[in-house]
């Protein structure tokens, strides 16, 4: 039972944001500087996460297709998995955290819950009066 991406405009976006967020996770070397204000990794990686399952719910709702929550929920636990065990693994300027982790899936759960607001809200004004 494997999840079949519409092609879409947001399908581009969504791939394009996964490299990035690849990118930045894992081959962008953390610079020297301090961070504009305390826990900015944690903001960071909310809304990396957040983007990245909106724009893919988005896919769905473009469509007019159910978006599927669960499958979506799986990816990005598998996805906060292994880039927190990547980071601790592969890099030297980056570490795995259990924080930047759930700061993950809290933007995980915020884009998931936004989605379910908006197909509620289609859903609603498609049926008849």
């Amino acid at each position: 039972n494997t999840m079949k991406l519409p092609l879409n405009k947001f399908t581009l976006l969504a791939a394009a944001w996964f490299a990035a967020s690849i990118y930045a996770l894992l081959f962008k070397e953390s610079g020297n500087a301090p961070p504009p204000f305390p826990n900015f990794d944690k903001v960071a990686h909310f809304i990396t996460f957040f983007a990245q399952i909106w724009l893919i719910a988005k896919i769905f709702l473009a469509e007019q297709k159910h978006v599927p929550y669960k499958k979506l929920l799986i990816f990005a636990l598998l996805f906060a998995f292994f880039s927190e065990w990547a980071q601790a693994t592969f890099t030297t300027t980056r570490e795995g955290s259990l924080g930047d982790g759930i700061a993950d899936m809290l933007g995980t759960m915020a884009a998931l819950w936004f989605a379910k607001k908006v197909e509620n809200a289609k859903l609603q004004n498609q049926k008849p009066i």
